[in-house]
Protein backbone atom coordinates (compact mmCIF):
# COMPACT_ATOMS: atom_id res chain seq x y z
CA UNK A 1 0.00 0.00 0.00
CA UNK A 2 1.34 3.76 -0.73
CA UNK A 3 2.46 5.14 2.51
CA UNK A 4 4.03 8.85 1.32
CA UNK A 5 6.07 10.45 -1.10
CA UNK A 6 8.80 12.70 -0.57
CA UNK A 7 11.89 14.41 -2.56
CA UNK A 8 15.38 14.96 -2.77
CA UNK A 9 17.94 17.31 -4.07
CA UNK A 10 20.00 16.30 -5.35
CA UNK A 11 18.91 12.82 -6.33
CA UNK A 12 20.39 10.00 -4.17
CA UNK A 13 20.57 7.60 -6.76
CA UNK A 14 22.49 7.86 -9.81
CA UNK A 15 22.85 5.65 -13.23
CA UNK A 16 26.31 5.33 -14.83
CA UNK A 17 27.83 7.52 -12.28
CA UNK A 18 25.26 10.68 -13.71
CA UNK A 19 23.27 12.36 -10.72
CA UNK A 20 20.20 14.04 -11.30
CA UNK A 21 18.31 17.34 -9.97
CA UNK A 22 15.96 15.75 -7.92
CA UNK A 23 14.27 12.05 -6.59
CA UNK A 24 11.28 11.53 -6.02
CA UNK A 25 10.47 8.27 -3.48
CA UNK A 26 7.32 6.92 -3.36
CA UNK A 27 7.32 4.46 0.02
CA UNK A 28 5.21 1.74 -0.26
CA UNK A 29 4.39 -0.82 2.67
CA UNK A 30 2.83 -4.30 3.89
CA UNK A 31 -0.09 -3.92 6.13
CA UNK A 32 -0.13 -6.65 7.79
CA UNK A 33 0.72 -6.47 11.39
CA UNK A 34 2.28 -9.57 11.68
CA UNK A 35 5.18 -8.31 9.03
CA UNK A 36 6.17 -5.39 11.16
CA UNK A 37 9.46 -5.41 11.50
CA UNK A 38 10.59 -7.80 8.72
CA UNK A 39 12.58 -7.64 5.99
CA UNK A 40 10.61 -6.65 2.54
CA UNK A 41 8.07 -5.11 4.28
CA UNK A 42 9.03 -1.52 2.66
CA UNK A 43 9.12 -1.03 -1.33
CA UNK A 44 10.10 2.46 -2.53
CA UNK A 45 9.66 3.08 -5.84
CA UNK A 46 12.31 6.31 -7.41
CA UNK A 47 11.56 8.51 -9.60
CA UNK A 48 14.79 11.01 -11.07
CA UNK A 49 13.83 14.69 -12.29
CA UNK A 50 16.27 16.40 -14.63
CA UNK A 51 16.92 20.06 -14.83
CA UNK A 52 14.62 21.31 -17.63
CA UNK A 53 14.41 24.74 -19.01
CA UNK A 54 12.24 27.29 -17.31
CA UNK A 55 9.23 26.46 -19.77
CA UNK A 56 9.92 22.33 -18.51
CA UNK A 57 8.50 23.19 -14.81
CA UNK A 58 6.42 20.12 -14.15
CA UNK A 59 3.10 20.75 -13.76
CA UNK A 60 2.45 17.96 -11.02
CA UNK A 61 4.88 19.26 -8.76
CA UNK A 62 2.92 22.99 -9.18
CA UNK A 63 -0.02 21.36 -8.45
CA UNK A 64 1.19 19.14 -5.70
CA UNK A 65 3.57 21.32 -4.05
CA UNK A 66 1.43 24.56 -4.25
CA UNK A 67 -0.66 23.07 -1.21
CA UNK A 68 1.84 23.03 1.20
CA UNK A 69 3.33 25.79 3.01
CA UNK A 70 6.95 26.43 3.15
CA UNK A 71 7.84 26.35 6.49
CA UNK A 72 5.94 22.88 7.42
CA UNK A 73 8.51 20.11 6.49
CA UNK A 74 5.52 17.31 7.08
CA UNK A 75 2.25 17.33 6.19
CA UNK A 76 -0.72 15.15 5.14
CA UNK A 77 -2.85 15.49 1.83
CA UNK A 78 -5.60 13.69 1.24
CA UNK A 79 -6.90 15.07 -2.02
CA UNK A 80 -8.40 12.28 -4.14
CA UNK A 81 -7.01 14.04 -7.64
CA UNK A 82 -3.22 12.61 -7.18
CA UNK A 83 -3.71 9.24 -8.18
CA UNK A 84 -0.17 8.38 -7.92
CA UNK A 85 -0.67 4.30 -8.27
CA UNK A 86 -2.07 5.06 -12.04
CA UNK A 87 0.75 6.95 -12.65
CA UNK A 88 3.53 4.58 -10.96
CA UNK A 89 2.03 1.55 -12.87
CA UNK A 90 2.75 3.61 -16.25
CA UNK A 91 5.90 4.51 -15.36
CA UNK A 92 6.54 0.80 -14.56
CA UNK A 93 5.90 -0.45 -17.51
CA UNK A 94 8.64 1.61 -19.01
CA UNK A 95 11.82 -0.11 -17.30
CA UNK A 96 12.97 0.08 -13.78
CA UNK A 97 16.24 -0.93 -12.00
CA UNK A 98 16.04 -3.13 -9.33
CA UNK A 99 17.80 -3.85 -5.65
CA UNK A 100 17.49 -4.77 -2.13
CA UNK A 101 18.73 -1.68 0.00
CA UNK A 102 17.95 0.36 2.86
CA UNK A 103 16.00 3.24 3.49
CA UNK A 104 18.39 6.44 3.44
CA UNK A 105 16.77 8.51 6.15
CA UNK A 106 17.76 7.84 9.63
CA UNK A 107 17.38 5.23 10.90
CA UNK A 108 17.85 3.62 7.32
CA UNK A 109 16.00 0.48 7.69
CA UNK A 110 17.64 -2.40 5.55
CA UNK A 111 15.74 -5.19 3.41
CA UNK A 112 13.96 -2.58 1.23
CA UNK A 113 12.80 -3.21 -2.19
CA UNK A 114 14.29 -0.93 -4.52
CA UNK A 115 12.34 0.10 -7.46
CA UNK A 116 14.47 3.19 -9.61
CA UNK A 117 12.52 4.27 -12.92
CA UNK A 118 13.69 4.42 -16.12
CA UNK A 119 11.89 7.39 -17.37
CA UNK A 120 12.63 10.46 -15.88
CA UNK A 121 10.52 13.84 -15.52
CA UNK A 122 11.76 17.46 -16.28
CA UNK A 123 11.76 19.64 -12.92
CA UNK A 124 12.79 23.80 -13.98
CA UNK A 125 15.31 25.64 -11.53
CA UNK A 126 11.91 27.69 -9.91
CA UNK A 127 10.63 24.17 -8.62
CA UNK A 128 13.71 23.53 -7.03
CA UNK A 129 14.03 26.95 -5.99
CA UNK A 130 10.90 26.68 -4.17
CA UNK A 131 11.96 22.82 -2.61
CA UNK A 132 15.29 24.91 -1.51
CA UNK A 133 13.88 27.49 0.37
CA UNK A 134 11.01 24.77 2.23
CA UNK A 135 14.37 22.89 2.98
CA UNK A 136 16.54 26.13 4.49
CA UNK A 137 13.64 27.12 6.52
CA UNK A 138 12.96 23.72 8.03
CA UNK A 139 17.12 22.63 8.30
CA UNK A 140 18.59 25.52 10.12
CA UNK A 141 19.98 26.92 7.02
CA UNK A 142 20.38 23.54 5.16
CA UNK A 143 19.26 23.79 1.44
CA UNK A 144 19.99 20.17 0.11
CA UNK A 145 18.64 16.72 1.93
CA UNK A 146 20.45 13.63 -0.05
CA UNK A 147 22.53 11.42 1.32
CA UNK A 148 25.52 10.51 -0.41
CA UNK A 149 26.32 7.62 -2.69
CA UNK A 150 27.21 4.56 -1.11
CA UNK A 151 28.88 1.76 -2.37
CA UNK A 152 26.94 -1.11 -3.27
CA UNK A 153 28.88 -3.92 -1.48
CA UNK A 154 29.00 -6.79 -3.60
CA UNK A 155 24.79 -6.10 -3.76
CA UNK A 156 23.03 -7.14 -7.56
CA UNK A 157 20.89 -3.72 -9.68
CA UNK A 158 18.91 -5.78 -12.04
CA UNK A 159 17.79 -3.86 -15.37
CA UNK A 160 13.87 -4.70 -16.31
CA UNK A 161 13.10 -3.39 -19.14
CA UNK A 162 10.13 -2.50 -21.15
CA UNK A 163 10.53 -4.78 -24.11
CA UNK A 164 11.77 -8.26 -22.17
CA UNK A 165 11.25 -9.79 -18.83
CA UNK A 166 15.02 -10.82 -19.12
CA UNK A 167 17.08 -9.03 -16.46
CA UNK A 168 20.68 -8.32 -16.16
CA UNK A 169 22.89 -6.67 -13.98
CA UNK A 170 23.37 -2.94 -14.90
CA UNK A 171 25.76 -0.30 -13.89
CA UNK A 172 24.21 1.70 -11.09
CA UNK A 173 25.53 3.13 -8.55
CA UNK A 174 23.13 3.70 -5.65
CA UNK A 175 22.70 4.97 -2.52
CA UNK A 176 20.01 3.20 -1.35
CA UNK A 177 21.85 -0.04 -1.27
CA UNK A 178 24.56 0.36 1.04
CA UNK A 179 25.43 -1.54 3.71
CA UNK A 180 27.41 1.53 5.30
CA UNK A 181 25.58 2.42 8.78
CA UNK A 182 23.50 5.81 8.51
CA UNK A 183 24.76 8.71 9.59
CA UNK A 184 23.03 12.68 10.05
CA UNK A 185 26.04 14.65 7.78
CA UNK A 186 24.18 14.27 4.33
CA UNK A 187 21.37 11.99 5.31
CA UNK A 188 19.26 14.34 6.83
CA UNK A 189 15.60 13.17 6.95
CA UNK A 190 13.48 14.31 3.93
CA UNK A 191 12.08 17.51 5.31
CA UNK A 192 9.90 18.60 2.42
CA UNK A 193 7.86 15.32 2.68
CA UNK A 194 3.95 15.10 2.06
CA UNK A 195 2.75 12.09 3.80
CA UNK A 196 -0.91 11.19 1.72
CA UNK A 197 -3.59 9.30 3.56
CA UNK A 198 -5.77 7.13 1.75
CA UNK A 199 -9.63 7.62 2.41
Amino acid sequence: NFYQVHWHSPSENTINGVSYALEAHFVHQLDDPALHGTLHRLAVIGLLYELGTDSECNPTLDQFWNQFPLDKGVAQFTDAQFDFNAKLNDELAHGYYHWYGSLTTPPCTQGVSWNLLKRKEKVCQRQLDRLKQALTRTQNGIDFNNRVIQPLHHRVVTENTATSAQQRQANVETEASSAVSCGVKGGLAATAAAILARP
